[in-house]
């Protein structure tokens, strides 16, 4: 799930979102296609998309909204068993 505003904080609309990952200790060996991320109905601003993981570890998390602001915001997530269940 993904929240999208601009800078005075106003949920930003119609927006067209991508989701994708890398491990970035191993680029080329680890990366997650790109998926669109939907609009969650009555939650502006609001997008949810599914990426699956091929192990856990450190991963380099991207998305990229493209219009009416375009943007690419990469972070880096540590998914491990012990944290998410």
């Amino acid at each position: 799930t993904v929240r999208i505003a601009d800078a005075a904080g106003k949920p930003i609309e119609a927006a067209d979102l991508t989701l994708s990952a890398e491990m970035p200790s191993m680029p080329m060996a680890h990366s997650v296609q790109p998926v669109r991320a939907m609009p969650v109905a009555g939650q502006p601003g609001t997008y949810q998309g599914r990426v699956e993981l091929e192990m856990t570890g450190e991963w380099a998390v991207k998305v990229q909204v493209k219009g009416p602001r375009p943007d690419i915001v990469v972070r880096k997530l540590d998914f491990q068993p012990d944290k998410f269940t």
